[in-house]
């Protein structure tokens, strides 16, 4: 395939063209994941259902960007400071792009509708989408891909080549705005394919397999549990307690963090929450 440049519309950007504001430095966040990354990751994860390590990332009103390192004990190491210029990043997500476990790239969208990567400048128009992040390889080629879901609730998908560029979009489908949170960082299910989470109005969290299909990249959705509108905030961080399996952290309203063990299973793929933080509602996004 033909790598190209693909803006949000479909449209195709020029290599190396920045139209948008300056982005932060991706490779910031590239290189402290890395960093956190223990050494069992470091070998191909190709033909295991290891989950990749990223850490946790996060921005606060003043635009500071700060690093949790996964631990195996707290699950978060204390933070680190690593910029001060993210004020007009709008989200971020790592990508493990080789399948070693490790971050290769980071995409970041800015808020003037600009999409960036470790590699340069992607494409303008991406603030079509209200809900945008990367969970994995979807499509079983090279390369993490990115999921976006517009204002009229349809759930589209870019395949990424691995090297910080895109293929045109392709429609999963519509009704996705039954959803107030969308999340995703790996496998969940112990099957090594990526799969997402989704809460709905109502507070329900639904589980969408991954199928390793271009085509249909998910299965049917199944329920995982009620009560989850108790959280404002969904991170879904691949491994963070460094025990090979995909985890979710959630925040709720009044800060405190919550830690929900990822178990490999796909008829109940987290454990009980436990209460991991506090004062986490000092930043205005989180991710992996």
């Amino acid at each position: 395939m033909t790598a190209t440049l693909i803006a949000a519309t479909g449209s195709v950007a020029s290599a190396g063209t920045d139209t948008s504001s300056k982005a932060p430095d991706a490779d910031q966040i590239t290189k402290a994941a890395r960093d956190a990354a223990p050494a069992r990751s470091r070998s191909s994860l190709a033909s295991t259902s290891q989950a990749a390590v990223f850490g946790m990332f996060a921005i606060d009103a003043q635009g500071n960007l700060y690093s949790y390192a996964p631990d195996n004990s707290q699950v978060l190491a204390s933070r680190e400071l690593l910029a001060t210029d993210y004020g007009n990043v709008r989200t971020a997500s790592s990508a493990d792009d080789d399948g070693d476990g490790v971050a290769d790239d980071t995409w970041i969208w800015t808020t003037d509708g600009g999409m960036s990567s470790s590699y340069g400048y992607v494409g303008g128009g991406w603030n079509i989408y209200d809900t945008v992040f990367s969970p994995g390889n979807l499509g079983g080629a090279p390369g993490y891909d990115v999921l976006g879901r517009d204002s009229s609730g349809v759930l589209w998908l870019y395949f990424g080549y691995g090297d910080g560029t895109l293929t045109a979009r392709r429609k999963i489908g519509g009704g996705w705005d039954t959803y107030t949170q969308i999340a995703g960082k790996g496998d969940l299910t112990g099957d090594n394919r990526p799969d997402i989470v989704a809460r709905d109005t109502s507070g329900v969290l639904w589980l969408y397999q991954g199928t390793g299909d271009p085509a249909a990249p998910f299965a049917a959705r199944t329920k995982i549990g009620a009560g989850w509108n108790a959280h404002d905030a969904l991170v879904a961080t691949g491994d963070m307690d460094l025990d090979g399996k995909a985890d979710l952290i959630a925040r709720q309203p009044n800060g405190d963090l919550y830690f929900y063990k990822g178990t490999g299973n796909a008829a109940d793929p987290y454990e009980t929450k436990r209460k991991v933080g506090h004062s986490y509602q000092t930043y205005r996004v989180m991710f992996s």
